[in-house]
């Protein structure tokens, strides 16, 4: 979402957006996706400033959507959103944590902490269940970083 600090459309021809992404100092011809093209006016944003330009509310309640998905600049496209990321104590990453706290991970040792100690945390206040799971994954010798 804060990628509006970054990614600054410099011009338009009918769909396509003509974006410098300011940190790379990539530019990127975006296309906005067929079904929002009627609705995307980057003039009249209902979404904070820096926020990217291209987030549109989803079909369900506090979601979002990229527009350009499919043209999006690089920068976008090697991020990788997570609440929480694992490291091993050499430094390698070992998994990460997406939105709805789900370890996503090859390490089969953190994969069986996580299903023995992790799931059956209950997840209903974010900051608690963040501090309990990075407390347990700490303790084994793990190394995290959060996110908020």
């Amino acid at each position: 979402m804060g990628m509006g600090r970054y990614v600054k459309i410099k011009g338009s021809m009918g769909p396509k957006y003509i974006c410098v992404h300011e940190l790379s100092k990539e530019t990127v011809y975006a296309t906005v996706e067929k079904p929002y093209r009627d609705t995307f006016d980057p003039d009249e944003r209902d979404t904070p400033p820096e926020w990217c330009p291209f987030l549109q509310k989803g079909e369900r309640e506090g979601t979002w959507v990229c527009i350009i998905h499919a043209t999006r600049p690089r920068f976008c496209r090697d991020f990788v959103c997570a609440v929480m990321r694992i490291y091993t104590r050499e430094g390698a990453e070992a998994g990460r944590v997406s939105e709805k706290f789900s370890l996503i991970s090859a390490d089969e040792r953190l994969n069986a902490l996580w299903k023995e100690r992790i799931d059956p945390l209950i997840a209903g206040n974010d900051p608690e269940w963040k501090a309990q799971a990075a407390e347990i994954i700490a303790s084994e010798g793990y190394r995290l970083e959060v996110y908020d």
